[in-house]
């Protein structure tokens, strides 16, 4: 494959002996099992607790603070799960409180958006926390591709108990017997008019119907029926507010051009994480659990997870694993790289074997200043990327923005990227949305076996 030469040093394709097939990347070190001892086999992986939240009579030879840092773990720090309380939510302490101003100075209905795994559901969790601390009535809808407007609305307003229709008597049977505002809607479909109607008659609480993962829905009739209620909600001044929150990358990405909502509309973007807020996501974690991590960590994680959550809870829990595993109350490096490695691990058993042996090849040496920057330009809102935001992002690079992409659109197969013009910009984006951040942390576990560790990944 001809190669231009002013990448030649950039792009590890070509022919290579079968020493140097190896020499990009080692594997990540197999997982060894807990060794919990079960049934006379010390090497057996079992559970460490048992369902209902309580050490298994088997750990007892574990030190006592060592175990509750695990249960800990498992509330603080948790990667997989949204934050579900105020307890362990970090950061975005400015977002929420704009959040709630939109909500209740305001009177405004709010669109919630950013990229995906930002922290938008676990914001929103949090939100309704609060807002029934206030007395609100919160019902959460997740959205889905199919989402139907009748049925899903139906089920909304099942959340909200008959007692607070205007025209219901406190000791009316019907508001007795727990009785929801869904009893008054018409049998089978109705629209954004009858439900507005409905929602006027609403008195003495005041309603947030959030709708996370809005962007899923594909029915155009049903997000138009959605800007419909939001209009006829605001010029009734009804008691009933909506957030909607989704992944996109401005307002009017996620409801469309809608003129004649947008003064009932207020957006808002939702950030990647500040170090300051990774630090207070690490500072809860080892207050629930007596860990401490090395203070040099919390910038290498912040660096390593590029403004995501999710990556930085990812990254600190792994570490967190690996330090108790060894019977230790001190996160260090070692740890912290044990951690990438399992990360690793983990992403690609989301990927097809071939694309994972293809990744690898791209990774090492000197290669990896390309691939850290594809990685780094393709974490936008959604995934697209140009040539020109690429060699912005490469250190002291000579190549241009037009050499590169030529390139690259020469390499799509390669890469595994899809390509589109828009505005006559050639744009590129990977056909596995796992890759960005698999080749980022494989670029930095690199780059931390290279040096120090904010020093490796101060150049990424």
């Amino acid at each position: 494959m001809a190669v231009g030469s002013a990448l030649k040093f950039l792009w590890p394709f070509g022919r290579r002996d079968a020493a140097e097939e190896e020499s990009y990347l080692p594997m990540p070190a197999t997982i060894v099992p807990h060794r919990d001892g079960i049934r006379g086999r010390p090497d057996f992986p079992t559970f460490r607790a048992s369902a209902l939240d309580r050490p298994l009579d088997r750990r007892r030879e574990e030190r006592r603070e060592i175990t509750r840092a695990r249960f800990a773990l498992a509330t603080f720090l948790t990667p997989t799960q949204p934050v579900a309380d105020r307890a362990s939510f970090a950061g975005r302490l400015g977002v929420l409180a704009r959040l709630i101003s939109a909500i209740e100075s305001q009177r405004s209905h709010v669109v919630l958006y950013g990229e995906r795994g930002i922290g938008k559901t676990s914001l929103l969790h949090v939100l309704a926390d609060v807002a029934r601390e206030s007395s609100y009535i919160v019902s959460y809808a997740t959205c889905g591709a199919d989402a139907n407007f009748s049925d899903l609305f139906r089920a909304v307003l099942h959340d909200v108990p008959l007692l607070f229709h205007r025209d219901v008597a406190p000791n009316a049977g019907e508001a007795e017997s727990g009785g929801s505002l869904a009893d008054r809607l018409p049998a089978g479909k109705f629209g954004a008019g009858e439900l507005a109607d409905l929602c006027s008659d609403v008195t003495g609480t005041r309603v947030l119907i959030v709708l996370d993962e809005y962007d899923r829905v594909a029915d155009t009739n049903f997000r138009q029926q959605v800007a419909e209620l939001i209009k006829n909600l605001s010029d009734r001044s009804a008691r009933v507010q909506l957030v909607l929150a989704g992944v996109a990358s401005n307002l009017q990405e996620l409801i469309g051009y809608v003129p004649s909502i947008r003064r009932n509309v207020i957006g808002l973007p939702m950030p990647r994480l500040q170090e300051t807020e990774v630090q207070e996501m690490i500072a809860l974690g080892e207050t629930a659990s007596g860990l401490r991590f090395d203070p040099s960590l919390t910038r290498v994680i912040h660096l390593l997870a590029l403004g995501s959550p999710y990556l930085a809870r990812l990254l600190a829990h792994h570490a967190a694993l690996e330090a108790l595993d060894q019977g230790r109350l001190t996160v260090d490096a070692g740890h912290l790289r044990r951690a990438i490695d399992q990360a690793i691990i983990e992403i690609e058993g989301r990927m097809a074997p071939r694309t994972v042996l293809d990744m690898r090849k791209l990774v090492g040496g000197r290669y990896d200043p390309l691939v850290a920057a594809l990685a780094e330009a393709s974490r936008s809102i959604d995934g697209w990327f140009g040539a020109r935001a690429v060699v912005e992002l490469l250190p002291a690079s000579t190549v241009t923005a037009a050499q590169l992409e030529q390139e690259l659109a020469g390499l799509t197969a390669q890469l595994g990227l899809e390509t589109e013009m828009q505005d006559g910009e050639r744009r590129f984006r990977f056909n596995d949305d796992s890759l960005p951040v698999y080749l980022w942390l494989m670029v930095g576990r690199l780059r931390l076996d290279s040096g120090t560790l904010e020093d490796a990944l101060a150049t990424a």
